[in-house]
């Protein structure tokens, strides 16, 4: 059962949307990929991305896999599935294969994950990570922080262990 005080990713955007904060140079800092899926900015860890992709590879259907499977690739030898998260983050779904991939490591597996679109790499305060208010139960155990880059939106830093688990646990 949802709880009806749990806010949407949009309102608690716009909640949070009013701080802002200067960036000490000697504050430890974070890399992160931002992006957008299903209209909403997103962000993962540097450290879950091991590599960007332009999203032109073909991706292969196979038979009886999950809805969220895309498919897979074949990248320099390797064979790798494609997945999307729009379900697992009740989003709308992409157009079939529109975007780009993120090839992300966490939760023990290596996979591509199809983004709409590829913002920005690149490192954050520790300080402008803001722990997220009450979320709905979709979001909830997927985003760690908020981050304020400019006073109309932030953007929501998902837990990449916590997505791709779930995903492997039959949830997306």
């Amino acid at each position: 059962m949802s709880d009806p005080s749990a806010l949407g990713l949009g309102e608690a955007l716009a909640r949070q949307g009013e701080a802002h904060t200067r960036v000490d140079v000697d504050e430890p800092a974070r890399q992160l990929v931002l992006f957008r899926l299903g209209g909403q900015r997103f962000a993962l860890p540097g450290s879950a991305v091991r590599e960007i992709l332009d999203g032109q590879q073909s991706v292969y259907f196979v038979p009886g896999v999950p809805d969220g499977i895309e498919g897979v690739i074949h990248l320099r030898g390797a064979i790798e599935s494609v997945i999307t998260l729009e379900r697992l983050l009740d989003l709308p779904a992409p157009p079939p294969g529109a975007g780009m991939l993120l090839l992300v490591h966490a939760a023990g597996i290596r996979t591509g994950v199809r983004i709409e679109a590829l913002e920005d790499v690149c490192e954050v305060g520790e300080s402008t990570l803001k722990p997220p208010e009450a979320l709905n139960d979709t979001l909830a155990p997927f985003v760690t922080a908020l981050i304020h880059r400019d006073a109309r939106e932030a953007i929501a830093l998902l837990d990449a262990d916590a997505l791709l688990g779930a995903f492997q646990a039959g949830q997306g």
